[in-house]
């Protein structure tokens, strides 16, 4: 058969059918609305870059840089092109496989071997045969003989029954599942950033509070020492403020700590030594003010936004073709062959048309009997099929139950916000109320100070809890998903498009 009249054939086994299961995104009946949310939130479209809302230039930096330079990301995007490579190593296995073989031989022969011997009727050994077989000697052979061969070798095997195709299937959706990687990794990078972001500024705050309390408590020490010299006030009095003060000095040191670990973490999540962000950070600067709605979407928009589920999804996807490749194992495969090339004994003749050789086939392998490893290696991917579902199942479930946590966990901070207002809204009116007492000359300078004192444990409070609202907001923002769909929001260093 020439060449040319199987080229009908090859492109009918090509279009051959592709067993195994065929791939079907799961259906999930998750309802439009939550379960629980408050009046803060809306269900219009999520924000992309949502910590854009804070309305902080120097945060949106930092959550740039971190998403240039973390390493993290950088590892990420690296796995990226390691499952792009397997991919492509993969796919080519449906193209034919050639080869070429330039190689030059020099062999000696024993002259006890079966192939060492002069013709018969002539010479040494004459007349002799074979000792194996018995049969004469018909060629005469040098001891010494020289070999060099210019060789092309093709082989293609005809993907039938869709085993490559299958391959290929698998590979592509773990490519599109390390992307899915990638992006969580982003989302996870870029809530860390704003929580610590966060943190500091609250930690930076209650380092202020404290020193005013500090302040306040000098005097008042002051004051008592004064009227304990005057006999009018005891020992008593004096070692409460003075352990009152002591008590305060010794919380500073751990604020300050915290300050320089949360800049520390910054300059880790950003890709920087850990010294570089201390100059721009140590300055102080108001907590960033929460948005006054937040937009959530629907619920059922959070499956699709959600980097984790659709990485599970994509697994779940590879681990259903590898079902496909381990089925069509049990089928026969077809490949074929084909070798041409130059051969000569002596290299001044190789390139002669007389040095041609060639040779083409094809090779039919059916599976018939291995002691059960083809379906031991089907009832395998088959376990990793349903672990990949359950995997799925589970990432939804996980994915539903972080946003509703998130979102009651931040609509119960503000409630608890507003209380925390409300009281230092009083101590505010009683403070005035005080001073302007104290500068009548109706109470003393200690019932000042102390006033002076609650409300600044107050504002103090209200402080942690607006640090808290803060950090439950990014916590939210985070298991909804965003941050991650415009690819080009970031000039990023590895490959993220999909």
């Amino acid at each position: 058969m020439r060449p040319l009249r199987l080229i009908p054939l090859i492109m009918l086994a090509i279009a051959g059918c592709t067993v195994g299961p065929k791939y079907l995104p799961p259906d999930n009946t998750v309802g439009d609305a939550w379960h629980e949310k408050g009046n803060e939130e809306s269900i219009e479209p999520t924000v992309t870059a949502w910590w854009s809302q804070f309305h902080d230039p120097l945060l949106n930096k930092y959550i740039e840089m971190a998403a240039c330079n973390n390493k993290d990301l950088a590892r990420a995007e690296a796995a990226i092109l390691q499952a792009r490579a397997l991919r492509d190593i993969a796919a080519s296995r449906l193209f034919p496989q050639i080869t070429s073989d330039l190689s030059a031989v020099k062999t000696y022969f024993s002259k006890n071997g079966p192939v060492f011997a002069v013709s018969p009727g002539g010479g040494q050994g004459g007349g002799i045969s074979s000792a194996t077989t018995g049969l004469p000697f018909q060629a005469q052979v040098p001891q010494v003989q020289n070999l060099y061969n210019a060789l092309f070798d093709a082989t293609w095997e005809i993907d039938l029954f869709g085993k490559t195709r299958r391959t290929v299937e698998s590979a592509e959706a773990r490519v599109e599942s390390a992307i899915e990687q990638r992006n969580d990794t982003l989302v996870t990078v870029l809530a860390e950033v704003a929580r610590n972001y966060m943190e500091l500024r609250g930690f930076q705050k209650h380092a202020w509070y404290l020193e005013e309390n500090i302040r306040l408590l000098e005097q008042t020490e002051q004051v008592v020492n004064d009227q304990l010299a005057a006999g009018l006030a005891n020992q008593i009095n004096c070692e409460n403020t003075r352990a009152l003060l002591s008590d305060a000095r010794a919380a500073l040191p751990d604020i300050i700590a915290d300050i320089y670990r949360s800049i520390y973490t910054l300059s880790l999540l950003t890709g920087q030594m850990p010294e570089e962000l201390v100059d721009e950070l140590i300055v102080k600067q108001e907590l960033p003010a929460l948005p006054d709605i937040v937009a959530v979407g629907l619920r059922s928009d959070l499956l699709r936004r959600r980097p984790d589920v659709r990485k599970a999804e994509r697994e779940l996807a590879a681990a259903t073709a590898d079902v496909g490749v381990a089925v069509a194992s049990f089928y026969p495969t077809f490949s074929l062959l084909g070798d041409a090339g130059l051969q000569s004994l002596q290299i001044k003749n190789l390139f002669q048309s007389a040095s041609k050789t060639w040779a083409y086939g094809g090779d039919f392998n059916v599976p018939i009997y291995e002691g059960g490893k083809r379906v031991g290696n089907l009832h395998a991917f088959e376990a990793a099929q349903t672990m990949a579902l359950s995997s799925y199942q589970q990432t939804v479930l996980a994915a539903l139950q972080n946003t509703e946590s998130a979102l009651v966990a931040y609509s119960e901070s503000l409630a608890t916000r507003r209380r925390h207002e409300e009281t230092v809204q009083h101590l505010e009116k009683v403070e005035c109320i005080t001073r302007e007492r104290f500068e009548k000359g109706l109470i003393g300078v200690l019932d000042w100070i102390n006033s002076q004192i609650q409300l600044i444990s107050a504002e103090e409070t209200l402080l942690k809890n607006q640090s808290a609202s803060l950090i439950d907001l990014v916590a939210l923002y985070k298991a909804l998903g965003g941050g991650w769909e415009p690819q080009d929001q970031f000039p990023t260093k590895g490959p993220v498009q999909e």
